[in-house]
């Protein structure tokens, strides 16, 4: 079977969370399964459990025979905004640069991480993406076993992003993508993002959320620029309550009709 007629796997890896979609493929695809998972040890930030759950879903039928759109969470990853340099020529040049100004920003950790560039406009600033190359490996190792090929693989803030994108502002305005542990927030400009920020976060997360708040008026001109648009499951905008007109909520009552969509959804609203 051709691998664009084969059905999609959509999978979220957190440390504390797996979602899995399945969709069917063919001239009207539709939903064909949904599992979840959750790490009650709120102090395990690390892969191994999420992975070996992984590993025990896709050895069961009902995920065979299917293609993965992975989606990392935010935990994992580093961001940061890349200047454009007329110095560089060549992709192997620019990675070594966003590497550069990657470990420049959080050290030596992220020097021999899996480093990715965003396509950007030529003389713009790009967004590099890290994430720790074992983890990299582990996933492959695992999808690898169960004869399910990688389509795509994006962080969270960017399938987040992608998601919403319809519904925000060109500039003038944060985009923020919150998951259990982990902020990450982009600066949204005409043409893309100029400013990327991430944090580890706990029971006070709202601290971090309010002084996103605070940046935004402090950088508009108008209310309209200074809002700041999240993205959040569902429990944690019930705990947040109401935070002002310049914060705005974003949700769906429905899944959409995508792999992306509905995982996207599970996301959110899986407990």
């Amino acid at each position: 079977m051709s691998p664009l007629w084969r059905d999609e796997i959509g999978i979220f890896l957190a440390p504390h969370k797996l979602a899995l979609t399945r969709m069917a493929r063919g001239v009207r695809p539709r939903s064909a399964g949904e599992s979840a998972w959750a790490n009650e040890i709120l102090e395990d930030t690390h892969w191994a459990a999420p992975l070996t759950a992984l590993d025990g879903l896709l050895a069961k039928k009902e995920w065979q025979g299917a293609v993965a759109r992975m989606v990392i969470s935010d935990q994992w990853v580093r961001y940061a905004i890349v200047p454009y340099s007329a110095a560089l020529s060549g992709e192997a040049e620019r990675l070594t640069h966003a590497r550069h100004v990657l470990t420049g920003i959080y050290g030596e950790v992220v020097s021999h991480w899996s480093v990715t560039l965003s396509d950007s406009r030529p003389g713009s600033p790009q967004v590099a993406c890290a994430l720790p190359a074992n983890l990299l490996e582990e996933l492959q190792l695992v999808l690898t076993r169960h004869r399910v090929p990688l389509r795509s693989l994006q962080p969270q803030l960017v399938s987040a992003y992608n998601h919403w994108r319809s519904k925000l502002p060109d500039g003038g305005a944060w985009f923020v993508s919150i998951e259990q542990g982990s902020l990450a927030a982009a600066r949204l400009a005409p043409g893309g993002w100029d400013r990327v920020h991430s944090v580890r976060i706990g029971a006070d997360w709202t601290v971090e959320l309010r002084r996103l708040q605070t940046f935004g008026r402090l950088a508009s001109t108008t209310a309209q620029e200074g809002r700041v648009y999240v993205d959040a499951p569902a429990a944690l905008r019930i705990a947040a309550g109401t935070s002002g007109a310049d914060l705005v909520w974003l949700d769906e009552e429905l899944a959409g009709e995508s792999t992306a969509g509905k995982l996207e959804f599970m996301r959110r609203h899986q407990a």
